[in-house]
């Protein structure tokens, strides 16, 4: 059958379906969650002794961090830290200070 006579039906629907299938563009990277991570040395570890709030420093670390990636992986999402969901934080001690990790998945822009 002659390419002129084909159902331009036949054609379309397949096309359609082709793009049905792949999905929104840049759907992959950005609905996964993005990890950052910072940490703080002990403040009392210094000779003469520092007084800073160590979870806050490791904490801001962190998001700051977060917000590099996004800003890398993402360009079309928020890379502020209170648009993003599921958001995690977590912090452990270890020798020395204190690490902090956060998790979260990028938000919406407000203007594109």
């Amino acid at each position: 059958m002659p390419l002129s006579s084909r159902p331009m039906g036949l054609t379309a629907g397949a096309l359609l379906l082709s793009f049905a299938l792949a999905g929104p563009a840049g759907a992959d990277a950005c609905d996964q969650p993005v990890t950052g991570v910072g940490r703080a040395a002990n403040p009392l570890n210094y000779d003469p002794p520092k007084h800073y709030n160590m979870e806050k420093l490791a904490k801001g670390r962190a998001i700051a961090k977060w917000r590099t990636a996004v800003a890398l992986k993402c360009a079309a999402r928020s890379s502020l830290w209170w648009r993003a969901g599921n958001k995690k934080i977590a912090c452990e001690g270890y020798a020395g200070g204190l690490g902090c990790e956060v998790t979260g998945t990028p938000g919406p822009r407000f203007w594109r």
